[in-house]
C-alpha cells in the first residue's frame, strides 16, 4: 500500500485524487479555519502598520523569521519577484494614505533567483508561449542584474526619485541584504 501524508490522504480520501494546488489550498483551508480567531474589521480598529518591508518571495528568505516580526510589530511584507518595489510604487502611496507610513525598507539576498536571468531570457519565454507578442516587447524592462548590491540601490533610488510617495517617507527608505548562508542583515544604503 502506497504511504501518504495526512493532507495527501485528506485530498485523496475526500476526491479520490491527488489535487491541484487551488484545491488542495481550499481543502486545508477547510480543516484549518476550523480554529481561526476572527481579526477585526479595519473600521473597528484602523489599519496600524507604519513601515513596509519590500522582500524577495524566495522560500529560502523568510522575514519573520530573521527581522523577528511579530503581529504586533505593525510592518506590512510585500513579498515580490527579487524584493523589488518597482511594481508597487502606486500602492506605496495607497498604503501611506490609509495608514500614514513611517518607515519603506527594501532587503534583497544573496543568490537571489534574479541573478540568474537576464531581460532577454523573460522576453523570450514570454514570446515562446505568446507568439503573437514577437515584437511588441521592445520596451520590456525588468531591469535585472548580477550585481544584487547595485540592484539594491537603484531600488532604493527609484523609490527617493518617485513624484508619487511624498518627500518624508522617501527620505526614510533603506536598503538592506541579507545573507541566507550567514542569517545577517547588511545596510547597503
Amino acid at each position: 500500500m502506497e504511504q501518504v501524508g495526512s493532507s495527501e490522504f485528506v485530498q485523496r480520501a475526500e476526491y479520490g485524487r491527488p489535487l491541484n494546488a487551488m484545491n488542495s489550498c481550499l481543502t486545508h483551508n477547510r480543516v484549518l479555519s476550523k480554529d481561526h480567531k476572527p481579526y477585526p474589521y479595519f473600521s473597528e480598529v484602523g489599519l496600524t502598520p507604519k513601515k513596509m518591508i519590500f522582500c524577495c518571495f524566495d522560500p529560502r528568505v523568510i522575514p519573520e523569521q530573521f527581522l523577528g516580526l511579530k503581529d504586533e510589530d505593525d510592518a506590512i511584507l510585500v513579498r515580490t519577484a527579487s524584493g523589488t518595489p518597482a511594481r508597487n510604487i502606486i500602492d506605496i502611496a495607497a498604503i501611506d494614505r490609509l495608514a500614514g507610513l513611517t518607515e519603506l525598507i527594501v532587503i534583497k539576498h544573496t543568490d537571489c533567483g534574479a541573478t540568474y536571468i537576464t531581460e532577454n531570457d523573460v522576453r523570450n519565454h514570454i514570446i515562446e508561449h505568446n507568439p503573437d507578442l514577437a515584437g511588441k516587447l521592445d520596451n520590456f524592462t525588468l531591469q535585472t542584474t548580477k550585481d544584487i548590491v547595485e540592484r539594491t540601490k537603484l531600488d532604493v533610488e527609484l523609490i527617493k526619485s518617485s513624484p508619487l510617495i511624498r518627500k518624508e517617507l522617501r527620505d526614510t527608505v533603506s536598503g538592506l541584504l541579507y545573507d541566507i548562508k550567514t542569517g545577517k542583515l547588511t545596510k547597503i544604503v
